[in-house]
């Protein structure tokens, strides 16, 4: 075999199986992927680099970063030493000038087209995926080499630097506020309420779940102390869980709805719920799923 068979797909090669080789390479390429963006509405933007292997300075190629709207806001991720979260101030014009950088940059070079190479990490490279509300949109992606330029990286993590420190942010409930949280599940499988809530004495954890194979109700109740919020309270913080609403209303194209939801209930009565949604920054993609988890080791 030469040395270029290796980069063959699997299915060019008689008499193999269809299964990934280390080091073969899949390429797709997106023939509708636009060349042009008319469009300054933007929606979306979301940047992963690697270690740049064409770069001698791989800390230059390193950017991680997420911006997008949602009924409240501009919901902001970026992962440095650690993650940072934030909700902009829906009237600020942080999105103005991604789209802006984004044109500068030229990010839409090599638009709609994707590379994997079986064998090296996702981080070897990186991915590109801006989304606006025409419809327009750039996305591409590659394992092996960078996918923007040094100096587009630079430009993209100088901006959201001076998102966190300088750009004004969204006004939210205290997560201090929380008195009750529910996890929802709703399937054709299952219907499954879990509700933590706080009591003059602690707090209070219940459960109702129906199964389609059975018509019976599984219930089960406990009592806790106050410290079972605890958890609920800091991740909401952490993750700015109470600006993810709408989130999914204005770029459903970009993630899969789950069938799980969280709903915050604050002091006073009112109530958030934010849905399962894959594709948004890692820490806020796991909350529904993490919190469920949470709940059912209060339950036991």
């Amino acid at each position: 075999m030469g040395i270029m068979d290796v980069f063959k797909k699997n299915e060019d090669r008689p008499g193999m199986v269809s299964q990934a080789v280390c080091g073969g390479t899949d390429h797709s390429h997106d023939e509708n992927a636009p060349q042009e963006i008319h469009s300054t509405d933007l929606l979306l933007f979301k940047i992963r680099t690697g270690n740049g292997l064409l770069s001698r300075y791989p800390s230059e190629i390193q950017a991680n970063v997420y911006a997008a709207k949602t009924e409240q806001g501009i919901y902001l991720y970026s992962l440095e030493s650690e993650p940072r979260y934030a909700l902009l101030d829906a009237d600020c014009d942080f999105l103005s000038r991604l789209d802006v950088l984004t044109k500068e940059q030229n990010l839409i070079e090599d638009n709609g087209r994707h590379s994997f190479t079986h064998g090296l990490p996702e981080d070897f490279g990186g991915a590109v995926d801006v989304r606006y509300a025409s419809g327009e949109y750039i996305s591409k992606s590659c394992n092996q080499s960078p996918v923007i330029t040094i100096p587009a990286d630079k430009a993209v993590r100088e901006l959201f630097s001076l998102a966190f420190e300088k750009y004004p942010r969204a006004p939210l409930p205290d997560a201090s506020e929380i008195m009750a949280v529910e996890h929802r599940e709703d399937s054709k499988f299952s219907h499954t309420l879990i509700r933590l809530e706080s009591t003059q004495t602690g707090a209070r954890i219940y459960d109702k779940a129906k199964y389609a194979t059975s018509d019976t109700v599984c219930q089960h109740e406990k009592a806790l102390d106050a410290q079972a919020f605890d958890r609920i309270r800091e991740d909401a913080k952490k993750y700015c869980a109470l600006g993810l609403v709408g989130l999914e209303k204005y770029h459903p194209n970009i993630a899969g709805l789950g069938t799980s939801s969280l709903t915050y209930e604050l002091a006073g009565g009112a109530r958030i719920t934010i849905t399962q949604i894959y594709g948004i920054p890692s820490g806020a993609e796991k909350l529904v799923f993490e919190t469920k988890l949470c709940l059912d080791s209060l339950l036991k």
